[in-house]
């Protein structure tokens, strides 16, 4: 049961120690307040009290059992060793989410023998509260994309400013001109700069050769809107909203000295870029762009947004 213990807390600091080294972060930096973290700390004291409470229990544990959950234990910590191997993003992520199945489905099968009368392991039974969780887990996150606020209000009576805003990236039409989603959220930039809620803007995003892009592409219709160039600031190389933000960190927000800045995307992107934002211990607010989409639009894009939101919080990747 020690060397269980052992490895999950090892792994579980691992994968902590992943979700930083994957922003460009230093765990000197660690804060029980973001959710990622919560969410290590959590599994980490779970582990560390059925543990405990297996060893200093009378309770005859199945030789056999315990050594199935140790190799599951040994299994979940190979994955993040693989990771760590491996320079390939889409590999990388592979591992982490079999680290993950095989880390939570221990700590469930863990948690049913401590609290069984037979102290024995049924893998189908684990397997169904694994899933069970996996369901409830995306349905919570889901429901916090789907009804994500953003913080206009706060800027309505006039007193609340930021040092800037910036202007998510989105794909563009024709090489030169922004698509609807790119356009409603260039508006928004707009709308912040012309209120003077922020005296600068951001453009982010990249594009493909031959083509204008993103940000480019938004730096030209703010200019039609009569906004001073003075006051643009374009990074034309990313192609991720992670990119993004870590490009806003390094070259603005730490170097400006910025104390407060506004995201301006459509309403189901914002709650993973200010959660990357607060992780990156920048202070953020946020503004939703007015993108008409229909019910099942926005409903297939907040399930996009779901996977990526817990896929940040456990991994730090986006």
């Amino acid at each position: 049961m020690f060397l269980i213990l052992i490895l999950s807390v090892f792994s579980e600091f691992c994968l902590t120690y992943i979700r930083y080294s994957n922003q460009n972060l230093y765990m000197e930096s660690f804060s029980v307040t973001k959710t990622g973290n919560f969410i290590s700390l959590v599994a980490a004291a779970a582990f560390i009290i059925l543990c405990f409470i297996s060893i200093f229990s009378n309770a005859k544990f199945r030789t056999g059992h315990l050594v199935s959950l140790l190799g599951l234990s040994a299994a979940g910590l190979f994955f993040v060793v693989a990771s760590f191997i491996t320079g390939d993003k889409d590999y990388k992520l592979v591992f982490y989410v079999l680290y993950f199945l095989f880390k939570l489905f221990t700590l469930i099968s863990l948690l049913l023998i401590t609290v069984s009368s037979s102290k024995k392991l049924h893998i189908f039974n684990s397997l169904g509260y694994l899933l069970i969780f996996l369901v409830l887990f995306f349905g919570v996150t889901f429901y916090f994309v789907y009804n994500f606020t953003d913080d206009s209000g706060k800027y309505k009576q006039g007193s609340r400013k930021s040092d800037a805003g910036v202007i998510l990236g989105a794909a563009v039409w024709g090489g030169n001109r922004p698509s609807p989603v790119l356009r409603e959220r260039i508006n928004k930039g707009y709308e912040i700069y012309e209120k003077k809620y922020a005296s600068k803007l951001i453009l982010t995003g990249g594009g493909s050769p031959n083509e204008l892009t993103e940000a480019e592409v938004s730096k030209n219709e703010l200019m039609k809107f009569g906004v001073d160039p003075k006051n643009l600031f374009v990074e034309a190389k990313s192609n991720s909203t992670m990119e993004q933000i870590l490009f806003v960190r390094d070259r603005y927000y730490k170097k400006m000295g910025f104390s407060r800045i506004i995201l301006i995307s459509d309403n189901f992107h914002l709650l993973r870029s200010s959660e990357m934002s607060k992780f990156n211990m920048m202070n953020v607010d946020t503004f939703a762009s007015d993108t008409p989409l229909s019910t099942e639009s926005n409903i297939n894009f907040c399930i996009k947004e779901t996977f990526a939101v817990i896929v940040f919080w456990l991994f730090g990747l986006g």
